[in-house]
């Protein structure tokens, strides 16, 4: 699993990459992420599944952390 935290300013995007293999953990962590902050997510691919989740700064980070400490576990 693949995060690429990338900030343009006012908004940021967070990608979040994963193979098929790991399907599971990749909603998980796009879940825990979307539960924390105020974001909007869009995912596409079935085999190479990435996700991409955008939105102000601040709200971003705290996405990108809930994200990251999911799939950790």
């Amino acid at each position: 699993m693949k995060f690429d935290f990338k900030d343009h300013g006012a908004v940021a995007t967070l990608t979040i990459t994963s193979s098929l293999f790991e399907l599971r953990k990749h909603n998980r962590a796009v879940d825990a992420a979307l539960l924390s902050a105020d974001v909007i997510a869009t995912t596409s691919g079935i085999f190479i599944r990435k996700t991409v989740i955008s939105g102000p700064v601040k709200r971003s980070l705290r996405a990108y952390r809930a994200a990251t400490s999911e799939a950790d576990k």
